[in-house]
């Protein structure tokens, strides 16, 4: 794993032991071709971040700000420690829960031009649905009108299952299929 592109182009990234997954070099690269008109001077939000690849790639390309949410300790050590290899000064690590975290920022007005989340993935009937969790946390409102909310799943259960990525306060743009991760695009519903 490593930073694709950019001012730390081709600096190899640790990943936090433990039950991280990290987003694909496939997949991030894909993302951000996607991303790349967007991502000069944006204000970037990466939560779940583990080894913190997002956001640091984010930084890399000329992002203006980033902050790096995850709840573990382990993650944020290696969020950190990998922002200071790539030498990328201006990355915010948060250790937090995200959905928490999610509802504090909207309380406070925050907002931001990419939110970028990469939770466990709902796998089962049982599991957690962080996607779900964090739109009734109030993500919609950490997007800027022009922003992108972006969610990596795995297809098939919770919002990777079809006709569940609908939700209120979001548009759902795009859906891009990574084998069985799917990202998928929202853009914050503008009220007239």
């Amino acid at each position: 794993m490593r930073i694709i592109s950019g001012l730390a182009k081709g600096i190899p990234l640790t990943v936090p032991k433990g039950e991280v997954r990290p987003t694909t070099d496939r997949v991030r690269e894909a993302l951000f071709s996607i991303l790349n008109p967007l991502i000069a001077q944006a204000d970037v939000l990466d939560l779940f971040t583990g080894s913190g690849a997002f956001g640091l790639e984010a930084l890399s390309r000329g992002a203006r700000s980033a902050k790096l949410v995850d709840s573990l300790r382990n993650s944020c050590m290696t969020a950190k420690s990998n922002a200071a290899k790539c030498r990328l000064n201006n990355a915010v690590i948060v250790q937090s829960d995200a959905v928490q975290f999610v509802k504090r920022e909207a309380e406070s007005g925050r907002q931001y031009d990419i939110v970028f989340a990469d939770p466990p993935y709902c796998k089962g009937p049982a599991d957690r649905d962080f996607v779900v969790e964090m739109v009734e946390a109030g993500i919609s409102r950490l997007v800027k009108p022009d922003g992108l909310f972006i969610a990596e799943v795995q297809e098939g259960w919770g919002t990777g299952q079809e006709g569940e990525q609908e939700f209120e306060g979001f548009d759902l743009v795009d859906i891009r299929q990574y084998g069985k991760n799917m990202l998928l695009f929202y853009r914050p519903v503008v009220e007239k």
